[in-house]
């Protein structure tokens, strides 16, 4: 049951009322009030959830920032993903403020929930769990602000206007501090299951799972802390608790049949026909020239999308050779407007699954931290603790490529630590195409400037990729415009 999307409608007035302003943080006033009830937190609440699906799936916000940052894509378009494909982004660039409004709104919303939570009455376990949500919330949010831009302003109250244009920026290390301890507290306030009328909500299992990879990138670049045996013990608690299963079919884990079940760690629920909460993402990543006919003719319903990826050769090429997951994930042939078959411009095909009322509205759920990514970076922290040849790290990504249809590989081909790195990265990109991930998994191992100079050296853009100030977003120029005290990042 998705009983999590009846509700979701009825958020539509408070969600966009608590967005009007675009002053960052923004002022609550317009919310003062309203929570007087078990009822009000709870759809606050999920208004949370609901700003993390606008922020990684339903806006342009997350893919523009991420995917189209990689390899994997190349965006010769105008839209704000050429730019920013092309290392040539500038503080002016319109999703830049986008995001940065987006994620403060929400974060202004979980900290009026963590305020007002202990002031109403309703059962402790229903208290905690609320405040295990939107301490959740908050951590994500902030997860993704600090490895877009860095150091960001740490809000952790509600605040009045003036005292929005008085915010100055605190470190990296402190952003990371503030989203360790509230995935830290989530986890111990959360329960580990729930009922079918509640699925979708944040478990502890949710908490721990984002809990070890934020270890995992405090170890990485910048802050380089290594804190792989943390990030290992977390990842052990997930997998030790019997709730997830490595599914053995690929093609499984973006089912609209297996949606929910035991390969996702955590997940954003989307329904059908129920006034724009469907799924864009299918939708979004199709040619949009593509014929609005059945997948099974070679289209898809209702067409594709102008704001569709442009994947890369160099991502096409990177597969192996029978490489079933090359096959799951992208659509080399398609049906054209025209009735012409389309052969020279692949496009993704992942999530395209399952009921569909309207474009941009499919009964599809996002995967936001799946299994097999635990279990990759539960491998990739034991390599970090030490190598070991042929042990359980090794086991681990060769279940992976058994299931993608490929030979193992043995301590005769990843000799040493660092080519166990090497054949992570290789196996992540293949594995999590299209999912928001390759980005800052190159710049936690500090590969992004290489490999994307490498990468647009081909189109003779290779100049464009100067140095490490890079891996991080300029500001927004809206942002400083409005808060001065409010630094600019190095390079820009």
């Amino acid at each position: 049951m998705k009983t999590v999307h009846l509700i979701f409608t009825l958020l539509i007035g408070l969600a966009s009322g608590c967005q009007q302003l675009d002053l960052v943080p923004i002022s609550q006033k317009s919310v003062e009030g309203f929570y007087k009830t078990e009822t009000h937190i709870n759809q606050a609440v999920l208004g949370c959830y609901n700003g993390l699906r606008n922020a990684w799936v339903t806006s342009q916000t997350s893919y523009m920032l991420t995917e189209a940052r990689t390899d994997n894509t190349f965006q010769g378009t105008a839209y704000d993903d050429g730019p920013i494909n092309r290392f040539d982004v500038t503080p002016t660039l319109p999703v830049l403020s986008s995001a940065w409004s987006l994620y403060y709104n929400n974060i202004n919303r979980s900290n009026r929930i963590l305020e007002a939570v202990g002031t109403i009455d309703m059962t402790a376990d229903k208290r905690k769990q609320y405040e295990g949500e939107a301490k959740f919330a908050r951590a994500l949010f902030y997860f993704d602000l600090v490895r877009l831009f860095g150091g960001v302003p740490k809000v952790t109250t509600s605040l009045s206007i003036d005292e929005s244009y008085k915010l100055t920026r605190s470190s990296i290390e402190e952003i990371y501090d503030l989203i360790v301890s509230d995935l830290t507290e989530a986890a111990n306030l959360l329960p580990a299951t729930y009922d079918n009328a509640n699925k979708g909500r944040a478990t502890k299992w949710a908490a721990k799972g984002y809990l070890g990879k934020v270890y995992v990138f405090r170890s990485g670049y910048p802050l380089k802390k290594a804190e792989w045996t943390k990030a290992k013990d977390a990842f052990e608690e997930v997998i030790k608790s019997g709730q997830f299963e490595f599914f053995d079919n690929y093609d499984n884990i973006y089912s609209h049949q297996f949606e929910g079940g035991k390969q996702q760690v955590f997940s954003l629920l989307f329904k059908t026909g129920a006034s724009g909460q469907g799924n864009p993402f299918p939708t979004r990543n199709a040619s949009n020239d593509v014929a609005p006919v059945p997948v099974a003719q070679g289209g898809l319903p209702f067409g594709g999308s102008p704001f569709n990826l442009f994947l890369s050769n160099d991502l096409l090429n990177s597969f192996e050779p029978g490489d079933k997951r090359k096959t799951s994930a992208i659509r080399e042939s398609w049906l054209h407007k025209s009735g012409q078959t389309i052969t020279t411009l692949p496009t993704s095909q992942k999530y395209q699954n399952g009921p569909v009322t309207v474009a941009n509205d499919w009964d599809i759920d996002w995967i936001a931290l799946g299994y097999t990514d635990v279990l990759m970076m539960y491998a990739e922290s034991l390599n970090e603790i030490g190598y070991s040849a042929s042990g359980e790290a090794f086991q681990i990504l060769n279940n992976v490529r058994k299931r993608a249809g490929l030979a193992p590989k043995t301590a005769a081909n990843v000799p040493d630590q660092a080519s166990f790195r090497l054949w992570m990265e290789k196996e992540r990109r293949a594995e999590f195409c299209f999912e928001n991930l390759r980005w800052f998994d190159l710049v936690r191992t500090d590969r992004a400037l290489d490999v994307m100079k490498a990468f647009l050296t081909q189109y003779n853009l290779g100049g464009n990729v100067k140095s490490r100030d890079q891996y991080l977003f300029p500001i927004p120029q809206s942002v400083r415009d409005v808060t001065p005290a409010i630094t600019q990042n190095p390079g820009y």
